[in-house]
């Protein structure tokens, strides 16, 4: 009974201080990415806005519209913050443990904790982002209703997920084949293209739409939009193949994760 009775408030204890580690280490990552510059938070919103209104443009000038009833602004957001989560985590985990090292000499302090830090900064930041560029997109008269809140809610929980998983799975990589650094920032400037971020995938024709709908984020793009869209058409994405590609990279990632930790302890 003693043993029993001393077991729990360490567990509860350990997960206190676990807890505040990441609180830490949350607040230390939005200083160091918003605290030097003088627009602070409000600059990863003026970034998001600007990369849209330069795909706007380019739309605007090629006559291009949004598809199903949606204003451009929400058709393009509806690929930029996707993508931003899912390619913004995977950067920033992949740079964790290096950008970091100074930390892990603390007993409390985990690699683990850095990813989960990271990810929660850049899924605040980009939801954030996200909920001021709509409304200024609804002040600005651009047409917008969110016909399926279940899209948006899934959507905006995959896409980080999916980074943390492929940002575990190069970073341990990475540890063996150092060079991959350099090399996933140029297969991500490719996949940024291939992934629908400011044109409709599904509207492609369907020998260049098939392929590219196994990168699972064209589908999260394809899912957050059909949430706005106002078509009664079949989407274009899958629930249980996003799913697995979350799930699995997670599981493959976090394999990796412990092996390649073992081999630095080695």
């Amino acid at each position: 009974m003693n043993a029993v009775a001393c077991s729990a408030p360490s567990a509860s204890s350990s997960l206190t201080v676990q807890g505040r580690v990441i609180a830490a280490l949350i607040l230390r990552e939005i200083h160091t990415l918003y605290g030097n510059t003088s627009l602070g938070y409000l600059w990863a919103v003026i970034l998001t806005a600007f990369n849209i209104s330069v795909f706007w443009l380019f739309r605007e000038m090629f006559g291009a519209h949004a598809p199903h009833g949606m204003g451009m602004a929400v058709f393009l957001l509806c690929g930029f913050i996707p993508w931003n989560m899912f390619n913004n985590t995977l950067a920033r985990c992949m740079s964790a443990v290096s950008a970091n090292r100074a930390l892990l000499t603390f007993p409390q302090v985990t690699e683990l904790d850095l990813m989960f830090g990271r990810l929660i900064v850049v899924w605040g930041t980009q939801s954030v982002c996200a909920a001021i560029i709509l409304a200024l997109a609804a002040a600005l008269g651009q047409p917008m209703e969110l016909r399926r809140p279940g899209a948006l809610a899934a959507t905006l929980f995959f896409a980080p997920l999916l980074g943390l998983g492929m940002g575990l799975i190069f970073a341990s990589l990475a540890r063996f084949w150092p060079t991959l650094e350099r090399l996933v920032p140029i297969m991500m400037r490719f996949l940024f293209f291939a992934s629908g971020v400011f044109f409709q995938v599904s509207e492609l024709p369907a020998r260049l739409s098939e392929p590219l709908l196994f990168n699972p984020v064209a589908q999260l793009i394809e899912w957050q939009r059909y949430g706005f869209s106002a078509s009664s058409a079949a989407p274009a994405y899958s629930v249980s193949y996003a799913a697995v590609w979350c799930l699995g990279s997670l599981t493959l990632g976090l394999l990796l994760e412990r092996c390649a930790r073992g081999r630095e302890l080695r």
